[in-house]
C-alpha cells in the first residue's frame, strides 16, 4: 500500500512537472491577507446601476481614452486594432488610425496636444505577422502619420528583483547602439507616462516573453506570478533607453507622482497580479527606494489616473478571489493550473473602481459593480464633470461614463 502511494504522488508530480507546456515562469509563495480597513471603510453602493451613461455606441472595447477639450474630441485605444477619435459634441465615433498591433495606453506628447503618443502590443488571440512589431508609437494629429520610436529593448539579465535603479547605476544604452545581438523585441508595451516637456517617456513593460500579448495572452503570467516586470525610460533629447525599475511583478499603470524643475523624482505603479500599489522614488533624496502604498488590494489594479484635484483614480479589471488566494500561497498547484484551458477558468464578471488621495496614501472611494452595466474596467478618466470608465472587453459597445455628483468621494 506504501508503495502504491508513493507510486500515486510520483505520477501526479510528473503529470504536474509536465502540465506547464508553455514554460510559464512561476515565482516562490505570495500570501494574500485581508483586504485593508481603509479601503473596506470607503466601500460605497454601486453607482453603475443607476447613474451610468452609454454614448458613442458603435465604440468597441477599449484600453485607454485621452480628453482634447478644446477641441471637443477624444481618443480611444479600441480593441479592434484602431485608436478611434470621439466627437464629444455629436456623440459619433470613428476609426481613426490603425498601428500596426493593438494601441493600449495613449498620452498626449505635451500641452501643445499636437501628437498622440501609445503603446501598442498584441491582443492574445489575434494572428499577427513578423513585420507587425510592439513598442512605442507616435501618431500626428493633423498630418496622421505614424512613427514607430522604440521597437527594441535592450537585452539584460534578469538578476535583480525589486530594484529602483539611482540615476546614476541606471543601465543606460544609446539607441543607435542597440543591435540584433544586443537587443530584443518589446514584449508587452503596455502604459506610458509622459514628462511636462515631453522628452522622458516612461514605459511599463509588464513581462519578458516571446509570445507576450495583452488580454488571455496575460492570464499565464498573472497565475505565474514571477517578478519580470521592468519600467523604462526613453529619453527622446538624448536618444537613449535606460531601465528604471527590474524584478518587480506585472508593473502595468503608471503615473508621475513628483517632480523637481528639471526632473520626475517619483512614480506611482500597479504592480497588478501581485494586488499592490507602489511609489518608487528615481531621483532626488529618496532614490533607488520604494514604498508599498497598498497591498491585498480587493482586485487587480489596472491603469491610473489623476484629476484636476490631483486624486489618483485606480481602475480595479477584476476582483480578488478565494481561489487567487490558496494559489499563490500554493505555486506548486501553478504547472496544473496552466495546462488548463482558458475557458475553463472561473472568471468573475465583478470590475470596479478605486480613489486615492493625491500622494496614494489614503483611500478615499471604493466600489465593485456586478458587471451588468460594464465589464473589466481598465482604467476610470475623470473629464470636467464626470469619470469615463474604459471597458477592456471585446463584447463592450459604447462610451461608458457616470457624473463625479453621483459618486461619494471623500476630500
Amino acid at each position: 500500500m506504501r508503495i502504491q502511494k508513493q507510486n500515486f504522488i510520483f505520477f501526479l508530480l510528473l503529470i504536474i512537472i509536465g502540465c506547464n507546456t508553455n514554460n510559464i515562469k512561476i515565482g516562490k509563495a505570495y500570501k494574500l491577507g485581508p483586504v485593508p480597513n481603509s479601503i473596506q471603510e470607503v466601500t460605497n453602493p454601486d453607482p453603475f446601476l443607476d447613474h451610468m451613461n452609454t454614448t458613442i455606441p458603435l465604440l468597441p472595447g477599449h484600453d485607454d481614452l485621452i480628453f482634447d477639450n478644446q477641441k471637443q474630441v477624444a481618443y480611444a485605444s479600441g480593441m479592434d486594432g484602431w485608436i478611434w477619435k470621439l466627437d464629444l459634441k455629436t456623440n459619433h465615433g470613428t476609426t481613426w488610425i490603425k498601428p500596426p498591433v493593438n494601441p493600449a495606453g495613449l498620452q498626449f506628447t505635451n500641452d501643445k496636444k499636437e501628437s498622440i503618443l501609445f503603446c501598442a502590443s498584441k491582443l492574445g488571440g489575434v494572428k499577427y505577422e513578423d513585420h507587425q512589431k510592439v513598442g512605442l508609437y507616435e501618431v500626428n494629429i493633423k498630418t496622421m502619420s505614424l512613427t514607430p520610436l522604440l521597437l527594441t529593448l535592450p537585452k539584460l539579465e534578469n538578476s535583480d528583483f525589486e530594484i529602483v535603479y539611482p540615476e546614476s547605476k541606471r543601465p543606460i544604452f544609446s539607441i543607435h547602439s542597440l543591435n540584433e545581438n544586443n537587443s530584443r523585441p518589446f514584449s508587452l508595451c503596455n502604459d506610458l507616462a509622459v514628462s511636462k516637456d515631453g522628452n522622458r517617456i516612461y514605459i511599463s513593460e509588464p513581462f519578458e516573453r516571446e509570445d507576450a500579448a495583452m488580454g488571455s495572452g496575460a492570464v499565464p503570467e498573472a497565475i505565474g506570478l514571477y517578478p519580470h516586470g521592468k519600467l523604462w525610460m526613453y529619453d527622446r533629447k538624448k536618444n537613449t533607453i535606460s531601465l528604471v525599475m527590474n524584478g518587480f511583478t506585472f508593473v502595468d499603470g503608471i503615473i508621475i507622482a513628483e517632480h523637481s524643475a528639471s526632473k520626475e523624482e517619483s512614480v506611482i505603479i500597479t504592480e497588478t497580479t501581485k494586488f499592490r500599489i507602489i511609489r518608487a522614488n528615481i531621483s532626488g533624496k529618496k532614490e533607488g527606494t520604494f514604498e508599498v502604498l497598498f497591498e491585498n488590494l480587493p482586485g487587480l489594479a489596472d491603469g491610473l489616473e489623476r484629476d484636476t484635484k490631483g486624486r489618483i483614480w485606480v481602475g480595479i479589471i477584476k476582483p480578488r478571489s478565494g481561489l487567487v488566494n490558496f494559489i499563490h500561497n500554493n505555486p506548486w498547484m501553478k504547472p496544473l493550473l496552466l495546462s488548463l484551458p482558458q475557458r475553463i477558468l472561473p472568471i468573475a464578471k465583478k470590475t470596479g473602481i478605486l480613489v486615492l488621495d493625491p500622494l496614494g496614501k489614503k483611500a478615499l472611494y471604493f466600489v465593485m459593480h456586478d458587471g451588468s452595466k460594464i465589464k473589466d474596467i481598465s482604467v476610470a478618466v475623470p473629464n470636467i464633470d464626470s469619470v469615463y470608465f474604459p471597458s477592456f472587453d471585446t463584447s463592450s459597445r459604447g462610451l461608458y461614463s457616470i457624473p463625479l455628483n453621483k459618486l461619494k468621494l471623500g476630500e
